[in-house]
C-alpha cells in the first residue's frame, strides 16, 4: 500500500479479521513477489535509484504471519541490473526471478541463501542459470518444481523444464503453451504477476477485455442544461 506516501509492505488476516499490520517501511518502493513453503520468509523487490530492482527478504514468524522481533529485512541479490519478481520454487532451495543483465529482461534460478544482514552486502552468488532464452518476466514455478512458466516478449506462456542435480540445476528448451492477452502485456510495469498457476496445473490470468464488451461512450449533442428555456 502507498498511503503512506510510499509503496510499503503490510498484512492482514485473510478472513478480513481484524487491522492491517505495517512488515517493510523505507523510503524506496517495495513490491511483494512471494511467501516461502515453510512460511519463514517473504520474498519482495525494492526499488533503489542507484540499483534499479533488487531482491530482499524479510525473516516472518510462520506462527503469527508477523514479521519476526528483532529481524531487519536483508538483502538476497543487489546488482546494477533490475531484478524483480521472486518466487521459491515448492521445495525452498531455489529462487526464480526476471532480470536484464543480459540486455534484456530474462528468467533466471539461483540457490536460496539466507539473506545477508541489513546494511550488509548481498550474499556471494553461489551459482545462477538463465532458463529463458528469447526474453522473459515474471516466473512461477510448476507444483512439483520440475518446469517454469513465464511471459514471454508477445505476451505468450511460456513453459521450460528444469532439472536439478545436487546443487546444480539444468534448465531444458521453453516452449510456447498458449498466447495471452494478459493485463500489462508482456513489460513488467511494477504491477506485480497477473497470472497465477494452480497446483493441478490450470491458469489465472487477469486479461484486458474484449473491445465488444467494454462500456459504451455515449455522446449527448446539444444538451444545455443551464440554458434558459
Amino acid at each position: 500500500s502507498g498511503r503512506t506516501g510510499v509503496r510499503d509492505l503490510y498484512v492482514k488476516d485473510a478472513s478480513g479479521a481484524g487491522v492491517e499490520a505495517r512488515l517493510v517501511a523505507s523510503a524506496l518502493t517495495k513490491i511483494a513477489s512471494d511467501w516461502s513453503a515453510d512460511g519463514r520468509f517473504l520474498l519482495y523487490a525494492s526499488l533503489d535509484p542507484q540499483t534499479s530492482g533488487d531482491l530482499w527478504a524479510q525473516e516472518m514468524d510462520p506462527s503469527t504471519g508477523a514479521a519476526r522481533a528483532g529481524r531487519a529485512p536483508g538483502t538476497v541479490l543487489r546488482t546494477p541490473f533490475n531484478e524483480r519478481a521472486g518466487r521459491f520454487s515448492p521445495d525452498g532451495r531455489w529462487v526464480a526471478y526476471n532480470s536484464n543483465e543480459s540486455g534484456r529482461p530474462e528468467i533466471y534460478v539461483r540457490p536460496w541463501t539466507l539473506p545477508a544482514a541489513a546494511g550488509a552486502a548481498a550474499p556471494a552468488p553461489s551459482g545462477q542459470w538463465q532458463v529463458s532464452t528469447a526474453g522473459g518476466i515474471t516466473p512461477a514455478w510448476r507444483a512439483d518444481g520440475q518446469a517454469l512458466y513465464y511471459l514471454g516478449p508477445d505476451g505468450a506462456m511460456m513453459a521450460a523444464p528444469v532439472t536439478t542435480r545436487g546443487t546444480a540445476l539444468e534448465p531444458g528448451t521453453p516452449v510456447a503453451l498458449f498466447p495471452t492477452r494478459i493485463t500489462g502485456g508482456a513489460v513488467d510495469g511494477g504491477g506485480g504477476r497477473q497470472y497465477d498457476v494452480t497446483r493441478d496445473g490450470r491458469f489465472l490470468i487477469n486479461t484486458v477485455l474484449d473491445d465488444a464488451v467494454a462500456t459504451p461512450i455515449t455522446l449527448i449533442q446539444n444538451w444545455r442544461p443551464d440554458a434558459k428555456q
